[in-house]
């Protein structure tokens, strides 16, 4: 990448040292392509490459026509900085906020660079709240911009309850998201109206441009209406469910993530009477048909959840009669994903570096600079030795590049003047910035400050960027994030204050690989989605320890008047995964391509993907819990098929609980 990146930084400078002049096609080409051992073809090729990777990061690269002499290419200075956004306090806090909401994921990388140039005088703030929103979703960067342009694409799509396979070509509205899940909302061409389309059933790997001549008749009709509302399509996901009230028997020594929130009324014989309110039936009676014999529901007072329970039970029991009628394919080891920062992401980087050490006087402490832009320090020296070379093209301009040495502390760089202030935001910053300020508003337990000063701020980022990508700047939002959880923005708003107050909470916790409930301190440190939970980490005062909990398996969260020091790690760079060890149990399961996706919060080992678009997976658990609770949450769908014995053992735990009558109470 050296070469190139040399060279687009050279055309970088050439420009803005021409200033409102500008330079000749025939001038740039004999200071950077002419010597270039390609065709002339291939040279013409480079030159608007070189252009568009410019025009990607955020500079406006213009070409102008002269009356009477030779068109030029220039940079306009009035659109190429920054304005002035005098940014408050608390958008500061936002800004960081929102940049935190799309952890590991390409477009972190993006925004992480547009943040240090915009706050290089500011100090950085941590973020209370981070999530990785798009992991694992590699079609949410394609669909986007086609969003942002309307342009239309053709990708290939799994309707439930069909096996085929349809090509589908779409114009695409917005992306948004409702229960943890990415959706794309567009115009069906060949179906002739609105439609959305679930992003984990698009089994195209990337989508494919079409050109605007597919939408004949419909390129009117097919525009993103003017009143277009992302909230009317939310409601058509969203089943608002009245709270329900559950009579449930517990053995006495079974511990279970229902009592950590139900009331005990009455013990008799080794059984405990819970009341359990809830709102979502089939995920409490999941719960329920989780613990097999060991719970039943009180049949005379919750007469349809008891048959709920039954009906679950009975078809794991079906689903795992003899031995499975299909064959495992040959499994492939899942390799983890990882950050890749393309050749672009990287010159932005490093341009940015060079635009904050300027803002800050031409010197700036290397650790200041490895914080600001999310690098550890040899990544900062591999940047600053590959910035020696940068600057005027050597040849005609000798003495013209920049002065550095990549290993000094302070960092000093001389001979970059031009870029003395930040330049402007690229569509896929600030596109990103704001989709993750409007999801800062939706966080459970943020303060109406909070929300006001995100507003505020995503009103004037849209201003800053309307003239050099207006459709960015446009008021309908393209990506419509969402971080609320239901039944557990209860204490989510507990943690979030006590995360922002440095405040001690007390917490119930029912931990799943100990079986038991027990009363912690902990200090929250930072709220984290990841794969379809919400969890907190904190130091549990308890285990005098870094710990992570899951925030639907806390009962009661109590704030306290004791404050503690937050401790000072990179803890968003952290992942969730479980922790299993060698002496894991083992299993391949069956997903019906409905349910594929939620095999993915189970970290897989090894996957195969089958005609039909289901998958078989490997998956290592601590115990029979958590596996029969998958087993439980997807009934049928979701199926062991390896080893035999623990498919036996699933069977014969859901019959002996199937046996008891419905209508038995204790």
């Amino acid at each position: 990448m050296s070469r190139s990146a040399e060279r687009i930084v050279s055309l970088l400078w050439l420009l803005l040292e021409a200033g409102a002049i500008g330079r000749t096609k025939s001038e740039i080409f004999s200071y950077l392509y002419d010597h270039l051992e390609t065709s002339e073809a291939a040279k013409q090729r480079q030159f608007s490459r070189d252009k568009e990777a410019l025009t990607s990061i955020g500079v406006p690269v213009e070409w102008r026509q002269q009356p009477r002499s030779e068109d030029v290419y220039l940079i306009d200075r009035d659109r190429l900085y920054l304005p002035d956004l005098a940014l408050t306090d608390d958008e500061i806090v936002a800004l960081h906020q929102a940049r935190a909401l799309w952890l590991r994921t390409p477009i972190e990388d993006v925004i992480h660079a547009a943040l240090a140039r915009m706050t290089a005088q500011q100090p950085t703030t941590p973020p209370v709240v981070g999530a990785q929103l798009a992991t694992g979703q590699s079609l949410l960067t394609d669909l986007v911009a086609a969003a942002r342009e309307q342009a239309p694409v053709k990708f290939q799509y799994r309707t439930v309850g069909r096996e085929e396979i349809s090509m589908r070509r779409v114009r695409p509205w917005a992306v948004l998201m409702a229960h943890q899940h990415w959706y794309m909302t567009g115009w069906d061409l060949d179906r002739r109206g609105e439609r959305l389309f679930k992003l984990s059933r698009i089994e195209s790997k990337t989508t494919t441009p079409l050109p605007a001549e597919v939408l004949g008749d419909q390129d009117q009709t097919s525009l993103r209406p003017f009143d277009f509302d992302v909230e009317t399509i939310r409601q058509r996901l969203h089943i608002d469910q009245p709270p329900g009230e559950a009579y449930v028997w517990l053995t006495s020594d079974t511990a279970s993530s229902l009592r950590i929130r139900a009331e005990r009324i009455e013990q008799r014989a080794g059984w405990e009477l819970l009341h359990i309110t809830y709102r979502d039936p089939l995920k409490t009676a999941a719960s329920i048909a989780a613990l097999t014999n060991n719970a039943q529901v009180d049949h005379e007072r919750s007469p349809e959840l008891a048959e709920l329970v039954s009906d679950i039970l009975a078809m794991v029991r079906d689903a795992h009669h003899g031995e499975s009628p299909l064959t495992v394919p040959k499994l492939t080891k899942v390799a983890r994903p990882r950050k890749r920062t393309g050749d672009r992401e990287v010159i932005a980087r490093r341009l940015g570096i060079v635009a904050v050490v300027n803002q800050h006087g031409g010197s700036l402490p290397r650790a200041t600079v490895c914080q600001r832009f999310g690098i550890n320090d040899a990544t900062l020296t591999q940047d600053l030795t590959a910035m020696q070379f940068w600057g005027m093209p050597e040849t005609d301009f000798a003495g013209g590049q920049f002065e550095l040495d990549p290993h000094a502390d302070p960092i000093e760089i001389n001979n970059a003047e031009l870029l003395a202030q930040p330049w402007q935001l690229s569509a896929p910053e600030a596109l990103g910035l704001i989709s993750g300020l409007s999801a800062v508003t939706t966080i459970p337990g943020i303060s109406v400050t909070q929300q006001a000063a995100a507003r505020s701020l995503e009103r004037k980022l849209r201003d800053a960027v309307d003239a050099v990508a207006p459709h960015v700047g446009a008021r309908d939002p393209i990506v419509h994030p969402d971080l609320s959880l239901g039944d557990d923005d209860e204490v989510a708003e507990v943690l979030h204050q006590a995360a922002r107050g440095h405040l001690v909470v007390k917490i119930s916790y029912y931990s799943e690989s100990s079986g038991a409930i027990s009363t912690r301190a902990i200090e929250p440190l930072q709220l984290l989605y990841s794969g379809g939970h919400a969890y907190v980490r904190a130091w549990c005062r308890s285990t005098a320890d870094l710990r992570t909990f899951r925030l639907d398996r806390i009962g009661s969260a109590t704030l306290t008047a004791d404050t503690f020091v937050p401790v000072r790690e990179q803890l968003e760079s952290l992942g969730i995964a479980p922790a299993v060890d060698e002496d894991a149990m083992t299993v391949v399961v069956h997903a019906a391509h409905q349910r594929r996706d939620v095999i993915g919060a189970y970290h897989p080992m090894a996957t195969a993907v089958a005609h039909d678009g289901s998958v078989f997976a490997q998956l290592a658990f601590r115990s029979m819990t958590p596996l029969i609770e998958l087993l439980t949450n997807h009934p049928g769908q979701i199926t062991v098929v390896q080893p035999g014995d623990i498919r036996q053992t699933v069977w014969n735990m859901t019959d002996q609980a199937t046996c008891i009558s419905p209508g038995t109470t204790r």
